[in-house]
């Protein structure tokens, strides 16, 4: 088939984020199963011609390359105005968690995040030394006292390569991060605290639940404010639990969520 993944910024542009970040890995998935994929945003040219089948996500930027596909589905990611899903006819709705779902109250299928579990992978070659903030966002200042206390070296990731980023995060006694970059940490075999600042819409969250935390899709909300004290428990708590791959490969294997958005056609 010729498929369209359509989202508010195409997955090799100038921004980042987790929706770029699910657009490549679905489309990787879906090139490896011999489709032509095709990746887009606003931000790009119009595709030329038509698709069997569109994932189109951010609707409100996007939703004028619907007409190009036979069929197509709305993926809506969050709850910020932006993920605000698509209502019109012969449209099917994704959810990326049951948080999302019932936040826009539309009728719809949940479909979890895909992550691509041959590369975000454990490796026994690599020895542990960082506490790791991987986020693209700033905030939580105190976190780099917490890595000083434990006498680990902090460092905080937030656009490098995927290589690159897997590398570090390997080399990880934890690791601190929300939504997709939660996932592909405990892909790694890494110990995770769902924990983060989302300024532009939400006060910094820690979330003590890690496994439970897949109905909110790893946001942080319901969670509690984070401090010095409480992530530092949250940490040697990650620690004492360990390595959460199992989880990311019972919920989130991009192989099955990709089965499940072609089955939502």
């Amino acid at each position: 088939m010729r498929i369209l993944i359509g989202s508010k910024h195409a997955p090799h542009g100038g921004s980042i984020g987790g929706v770029q970040s699910y657009s490549r890995t679905v489309a990787d998935e879906l090139a490896d199963r011999g489709h032509t994929v095709e990746t887009w945003g606003p931000e790009q040219p119009m595709p030329i011609g038509t698709f069997d089948f569109g994932i189109i996500a951010n609707v409100l930027d996007t939703g004028k390359v619907m007409s190009q596909c036979a069929k197509f589905i709305s993926v809506s990611h969050g709850i910020i105005p932006a993920e605000r899903p698509y209502k019109g006819e012969c449209s099917k709705v994704v959810y990326t968690s049951e948080e999302v779902r019932d936040h826009w109250g539309v009728e719809g299928t949940v479909i979890r995040q895909p992550i691509n579990l041959d590369f975000w992978k454990p490796s026994r070659s690599h020895k542990r030394k960082y506490l790791t903030r991987f986020s693209y966002r700033a905030g939580l200042p105190f976190v780099p006292k917490i890595a000083e206390a434990m006498k680990l070296r902090y460092i905080h990731v937030r656009s490098d390569k995927p290589g690159h980023v897997r590398e570090t995060l390997r080399q990880s006694f934890c690791v601190l991060a929300t939504g997709r970059a939660a996932l592909e940490s405990m892909a790694c075999g890494v110990p995770t605290v769902i924990c983060d600042h989302r300024s532009a819409y939400q006060a910094p969250l820690l979330d003590l639940h890690p496994g439970r935390s897949r109905v909110r899709n790893y946001s942080g909300r319901g969670g509690i404010i984070p401090t010095f004290n409480n992530v530092t428990g949250a940490i040697n708590a990650a620690i004492s639990r360990g390595d959460m791959r199992h989880h990311v490969e019972k919920h989130h294997d991009a192989k099955d969520i990709t089965d499940q958005l072609l089955g939502a056609m």
